[in-house]
């Protein structure tokens, strides 16, 4: 039995013009509402798939907290949330924000209420049905492309605890809304904009096409439509082309869901989805880190709750040993437990770019398997304007100029998305010096706006207890100071801490101790300026977490050659405590 609305339905709502307008600024085309023909309503009516001939294995990790939110009438996407008497669906009251509407429509919490046993799975049954009747021939949000794609997704990778309960009656109807749902895909698909959305839609028509009888043309078009999108997303160095190491995990796991699908029912794979493979897990080894997860980057998270666990099983005991991404652009310096990134990379190409950050040099330092120092992150669920933020040079632990991000964020005219820039001459190159390795890299990311070029050096210890950092700014010798005759400009060096780590007080007003609880181990962190201790968020699991950054102040002089202070400064990280 569906549940009933609670009233009538409003996706948006009246008077929420402003609201709208601001949704599409940050989501750009992906996120506009999507206005059809007559005749395309006519072209994808018709009935559904009278069977389904197999089912694709749901890799992705469950939260089972999530579901029983959900049982209990809870419902929260990002920082919004609503609460609905119990038997009845979601939709109906207006929903708080189009971000929590895009969420909820697009069906990625089935999987957490599968996972609470028969009671999620029987939820999970009558909000499928409940969708269906309110939503299941057409609605202007719901219906747009990637939204479609992820929820036909999901809808079938419930497999067959959603749809063998079902009734007559109750399948008939959501199989004949998923046929109108595939149609949609197959005749407008190619309309899509955004690459990971496409990504999505030719993965769904490929799980569709082999999941339904007489689907061999849709899987034909799906798997046409993924060779050109793995061409053109995945790097020969098995790297995704936003250098997202979450988005390469999330495009390793749908790639590997349409093979074991087409494996299960003795289709040939086609070649390039074995080829592409191997090489994609080797390079989400070299981002993985010893809690499971990866490097928060580039509009990811830490995927610490399973994702890249879930991604890399089928593929065996991967162990890159590699300390160069090339292509993906990112230097790992392991040394002992001591694990650091750098991300030595610009913003990607047109139109790869709609998540990325201008995070050029940014440092990312666990110790074993608890992490230390990140970035701000992001995760799916978070709300588009904190993702916003969470793309700027100050949501990551490097140095920002004048409050100013190193890459220019620019208008996509493909995505309707702004996408960073730049910066300009960025190099890393690293070497080993006695008894350490030497990262240095710089650009020239504010070279244009204030003349001056930015340096990074790190000296890792080679047995994993101390980082001695430089970071400075100087004029190229081959610029006059005339040229930039303003005054001093301000700089802050930001250091994002784990919500894991215990912040203490130094015996200055330089140095701080660092914390690790589960292996007790302690780090000073010691500055040769005066050194703050401040708020901060970390965006990078499930839920926002407070936490506390590190961050110098100084100011920088537009003439100077950044060999000594005050647009030079030195800090160092050292391991004060093992627990032993």
């Amino acid at each position: 039995m569906s549940l009933p609305p609670l009233g009538p339905l409003a996706p948006g709502g009246a008077g929420r013009e402003a609201e709208y307008a601001r949704w599409l600024d940050l989501t750009g085309k992906t996120g506009a509402e999507i206005n059809v023909s007559p005749v395309h309503r006519l072209r994808i009516a018709g009935p559904g798939p009278t069977s389904l001939t197999a089912l694709p294995t749901d890799n992705r990790p469950a939260s089972r907290q999530r579901g029983e939110q959900i049982l209990a009438g809870r419902w929260r996407f990002g920082s919004s949330s609503i609460e609905i008497p119990d038997g009845h669906a979601p939709w109906g009251p207006e929903f708080p924000t189009f971000h929590f509407a895009d969420r909820i429509h697009r069906f990625h919490w089935l999987r957490d209420l599968g996972a609470c046993g028969h009671a999620g799975e029987g939820r999970g049954l009558a909000l499928v049905t409940a969708w269906v009747e309110a939503f299941g021939k057409w609605d202007n949000f719901a219906w747009r492309l990637s939204v479609t794609a992820d929820r036909l997704i999901n809808f079938l990778s419930a497999g067959p605890w959603l749809f063998e309960p079902m009734s007559a009656e109750s399948r008939m109807l959501v199989l004949e809304s998923m046929g109108r749902q595939i149609r949609h895909l197959q005749f407008s698909g190619i309309d899509e904009t955004d690459p990971v959305s496409r990504f999505r839609i030719a993965v769904a028509l490929c799980l569709c096409g082999a999941a339904t009888e007489d689907g061999r043309k849709l899987l034909e078009q799906g798997l046409a439509m993924l060779e050109t999108e793995c061409a053109s997303q995945i790097l020969p160095d098995g790297g995704h082309v936003s250098r997202s190491p979450e988005a390469l995990a999330d495009a390793l796991i749908d790639i590997h869901a349409v093979e074991e699908l087409l494996l299960r029912l003795g289709i040939n794979a086609p070649l390039f989805l074995s080829k592409l493979q191997p090489r994609m897990a080797a390079m989400l080894s070299f981002f993985q880190e010893m809690d499971g997860g990866v490097v928060a980057a580039n509009g990811g998270g830490d995927g610490a709750a399973g994702l890249v666990r879930t991604a890399l099983r089928p593929h065996g005991g991967v162990n890159s040993k590699f300390s160069f991404a090339r292509l993906s652009a990112y230097q790992r310096v392991l040394a002992n437990d001591l694990n650091v990134y750098i991300d030595a990379g610009p913003g990607p190409d047109r139109p790869h770019g709609a998540r990325a950050h201008a995070g050029a040099l940014a440092l990312s330092v666990d110790d074993g398997p608890e992490r230390l120092i990140t970035s701000c992150a992001a995760n799916p669920d978070l709300d588009p304007e904190l993702r916003e933020a969470s793309r700027r040079t100050a949501a990551h632990s490097v140095l920002s100029l004048n409050g100013e991000d190193s890459a220019v964020f620019m208008p996509d005219p493909f995505t309707g998305v702004r996408a960073p820039e730049g910066p300009a001459q960025l190099a890393v190159r690293r070497m080993e010096e006695g008894d350490q390795h030497l990262l240095e890299g710089q650009h020239a990311g504010w070279r244009v706006r204030h003349g001056l070029i930015y340096r990074r050096r790190l000296y890792v210890a080679m047995n994993g207890s101390r980082i001695t950092g430089e970071d400075s700014l100087s004029r190229p010798m081959s610029e006059a100071p005339p040229q930039f005759p303003g005054g001093l400009i301000p700089f802050e060096i930001r250091f994002h801490l784990h919500p894991g780590v215990q912040v203490a007080d130094g015996p200055d007003d330089k140095t701080v101790y660092l914390g690790l609880p589960q292996r007790q181990h302690v780090w000073r962190f010691r500055s040769e300026t005066l050194l703050s201790v401040e708020d901060s968020r970390y965006w990078g699991s499930e839920i926002a977490e407070k936490t506390r950054q590190l961050v110098i102040r100084g100011v920088a002089d537009p003439g100077a050659d950044g060999s000594q202070a005050p647009n030079r400064v030195r800090w160092a990280l050292s391991r004060v405590h093992t627990g032993d």
